[in-house]
Order: C-alpha cells, then structure tokens, then sequence
C-alpha cells in the first residue's frame, strides 16, 4: 500500500497532495497519527522508533517519505 492510500484509507474525503500541514490544516490529529504510525509500519515493515516520533515528521508528504527512507522502507 502506498502513503498516499494509507492518508485516503483514514480520511478519504481529504486532498493531501494539496496541504503543507497536514496538523495546521486539520487533515489529520493525534488520534489519525496513531493509525498511520500503524499503517506505515506493518505496510511498510518497518519500527517507526519514539525518536523519530515528532509532528514535523509527519506534518506531509515530504516529511513522511524522509522517514520511511530513514527507517529503511523500501
């Protein structure tokens, strides 16, 4: 599954492409968070560590595929 399916599977009404700020536009909370961080590591296979668990490495795309890559998504 790819990122941008995982962000349409929680909120599909969404356009992610579009934002900068997933968190400043009101894509995604601290509940959505729990279930990508979830979707990511099993779609993934990866262990997403508590250090890297910061809003701005999940606040768009861009961020996110900076820590797939960091946590060796392939």
């Amino acid at each position: 599954m790819k990122l941008l399916d995982i962000l349409q599977d929680i909120h599909p009404q969404f356009d992610f492409e579009k934002s900068e700020d997933f968190f400043a536009d009101g894509l995604i909370d601290s509940f959505d968070l729990t279930r990508l961080i979830a979707a990511l590591e099993e779609a993934y296979d990866i262990n997403i560590g508590g250090n890297e668990l910061k809003a701005e490495n999940f606040k768009n795309l861009e961020a996110i595929r900076a820590l797939l890559e960091r946590c060796g998504a392939q």
